[in-house]
């Protein structure tokens, strides 16, 4: 199995962190894997997602036990912003 990417995933406003797996997307929708209880995220709850570096934010479209799909309505390269700031500062 290829080396997958660490993922990070917490359901706002106040969520703590969990670490996971990205396990594919489908268009606007990332599937992460996560072990563990997955208490706070259900079916449209907002959620903040942190994939390298991106930043990721969108709402729970479905919670299994192996892991969490979210639908993406927003992203932000935080490494081209850290550009920008570093243009305008």
């Amino acid at each position: 199995m290829p080396d997958r990417n660490t993922v990070k995933l917490r359901y706002l406003p106040d969520g703590g962190f969990l670490e996971g797996w990205e396990a594919g997307w489908e268009n606007a929708v990332l599937h992460v894997d996560l072990a563990g209880p997955k208490d706070g995220f259900s079916r449209g709850v907002p959620v903040e997602i942190e994939l390298g570096s991106m930043l990721y934010l969108g709402e729970v479209e479905q919670c299994s036990a192996s892991g969490v799909t979210a639908k993406v309505e927003h992203a932000l390269d935080r490494r081209k912003l850290a550009s920008i700031q570093n243009t305008w500062g």
